[in-house]
This record gives structure tokens, C-alpha cells and sequence, in this order.
């Protein structure tokens, strides 16, 4: 059998292998469970010591397109995560088959601001004998700090002051898809233009979506970073002239000040500049396509 340290070191080794576990694309149900979803989980729901590979596959999806069982997890420092995980088998060096736990998806909220995250990543694979510290997402020996741990049968155990959930079916509501007005059902350029679910990138660096509505000449909305899957709040308003806009995303630190012109014809893109901690940088936002009406 292999020692700790082997089996550390192929952890390690991994990740380039675990296309063997099929990863399904993830659905938006995922990203619904925000921060809030998560507390009333941890509030209203009972802890569970061990989850096995049956007990996953007795739970319920969260949504469409998710076939891994979803968990959530307080760990020892009061951070709320949820995580896709599954089960499986690899091969140890002596042919015997060693089961492990990975970890699909995860994000890290933060326990004090729940629309803010720590840490988020994929493809996590633990062997028995580790655990996985959500805090700093980190692979970690058995009693360095992990919030679960991997079994000798491959269950996830929650550990010390961490608690451990099975989420049994979503969360959340059944959410109505948000319906926002065509920019192309009349000529010229009109306030609700704006209004849309935007990919907006950054300098080349950051990148991330925006979802905004308009009434009334003012903007408000949130953004969602890829990077951190953190949230953050939009505000704004309308210039006098109907392609210009002024935006404002409120981050955790600082703002984001963005001057956003819009495309006049297609109304498919806006760009412009942005102020970011004293620094006048560029953006790019394109349109997310918009569904076709129904045929009656």
C-alpha cells in the first residue's frame, strides 16, 4: 500500500487525469445557489457526519444539466461553500483499486458578506487519508485543517467545527426566466437598450458578466466575476445622450466607474473606459444572444 506521502504527491499528479470522471457542463442552477440560498441550508437544514457514493446518488439534482449530487459545507472559520462532488476508483501503483472523492465545482462564500467569495475552483481529487480546506481550497493531510476528509471507503467526513449537508434537490425557487426587451423591435437607440445580460471584459484581465435592467434612465444590476464568482452591485444612469451611460460597479475594495458607449445599429456590444483605483483602463461587453419568440 502506498505511504501518505505517496499518496500526496499523487494528488498532485492528478488533475490532468480526471477527464476519466466525465464532468458534466454546469447548468446556471449552480450559480443560483448564492451565499443567501447557502445560509438558509446551514439555518434550516440538519447536518450529516459522513456522505457516502450511495448516499450522493440517493440525492436529488439542484437543476438542469447537474447529475452530481451538490453539498454545502460551514467550515471552522464560518464560510459558507457549496461543491458538485462524485465518486470513484483509481489504480494504485500495486494494481489494487483505491477509492477517492472529487470535487467538481466549488465557491467559498464569505460568512460575513455572503455575496463576496475567498476561494473557488474544479477538478479536486482526494484520496483517503486528505482532506480539503475550503478556506484556503487547498488539498491538506488528515488533521492539518481540512473542514472534510476523504475516508477508507471514499465517504467525505466533516471535521471538527466544520458541518457538512446534502443538498436534496434545489435550494433555491424554480426561477422565472428574466425577460428583457428586444433592442432591435424598433429603430434608434432607447434607454432599455442597456437592459440585458452582458460578457463583459476588462483590460485583457478580468472578465465576468453583467446583468442589468433600466427604469427610468437609472441602471441597477449586479456583476459576477469568473474569476472569484463573486457579486457585486450595479448602479447607474443614462446621459443625455441615449447611446452613453454611466456605470458603477461597487467591489469590495473599490469601485469601478465605466463610461459605456453602446453600438447604434445592432445594439449587439458597448465599449468605452473604466476607472479603477485612480487608472483609466478599456472595456468590451457584447450582448448574450436573445432568445426568439415563441411560435404561437
Amino acid at each position: 500500500m502506498p505511504t501518505l506521502l505517496a499518496r500526496f504527491v499523487a494528488v498532485l499528479a492528478v488533475f490532468s487525469l480526471t477527464a476519466a470522471f466525465s464532468t458534466p457542463v454546469f447548468a446556471d442552477a449552480f450559480d443560483d445557489h448564492t451565499g443567501y440560498w447557502l445560509k438558509k441550508v446551514t439555518d434550516d437544514g440538519k447536518p450529516v457526519e459522513t456522505l457516502s457514493m450511495r448516499d450522493g446518488s440517493r440525492l436529488k439534482s439542484i437543476g438542469r444539466g447537474i447529475s452530481s449530487p451538490c453539498v454545502v459545507v460551514t467550515t471552522d472559520e464560518n464560510n459558507l461553500v457549496k461543491a458538485i462532488v462524485t465518486w470513484g476508483y483509481r489504480k494504485s501503483a500495486d494494481g489494487e483499486k483505491v477509492p477517492v472523492a472529487l470535487i467538481e465545482k466549488y465557491v467559498t462564500y464569505r460568512g460575513d458578506r455572503r455575496n463576496l467569495t475567498v476561494a473557488s475552483g474544479k477538478d479536486v481529487m482526494l484520496f483517503p487519508g486528505f482532506g480539503f480546506n475550503f478556506d484556503i481550497g487547498q488539498v491538506v493531510p488528515k488533521g492539518q485543517g481540512g473542514d472534510i476528509e476523504c475516508t477508507e471507503d471514499g465517504s467525505l467526513k466533516s471535521v471538527d467545527t466544520a458541518k457538512l449537508f446534502g443538498l436534496d434537490g434545489p435550494a433555491t425557487p424554480d426561477p422565472e426566466p428574466t425577460k428583457y426587451p428586444d433592442p432591435n423591435s424598433h429603430s434608434g437607440v432607447e434607454p432599455t437598450d442597456f437592459a440585458g445580460t452582458w460578457r463583459v471584459r476588462i483590460d485583457g484581465r478580468w472578465e465576468g458578466t453583467w446583468e442589468i435592467d433600466v427604469e427610468d434612465r437609472r441602471i441597477y444590476g449586479r456583476f459576477i466575476s469568473d474569476d472569484t464568482k463573486s457579486v457585486y452591485e450595479i448602479s447607474g444612469k443614462i446621459t443625455a445622450l441615449p447611446h452613453n451611460a454611466k456605470i458603477k460597479v461597487e467591489l469590495a475594495q473599490t469601485d469601478q466607474e465605466f463610461d459605456a458607449f453602446l453600438w447604434t445599429k445592432d445594439k449587439s456590444a458597448m465599449a468605452g473606459t473604466v476607472i479603477m483605483a485612480d487608472r483609466k483602463i478599456g472595456f468590451f461587453a457584447t450582448r448574450e444572444k436573445i432568445a426568439a419568440p415563441e411560435e404561437k
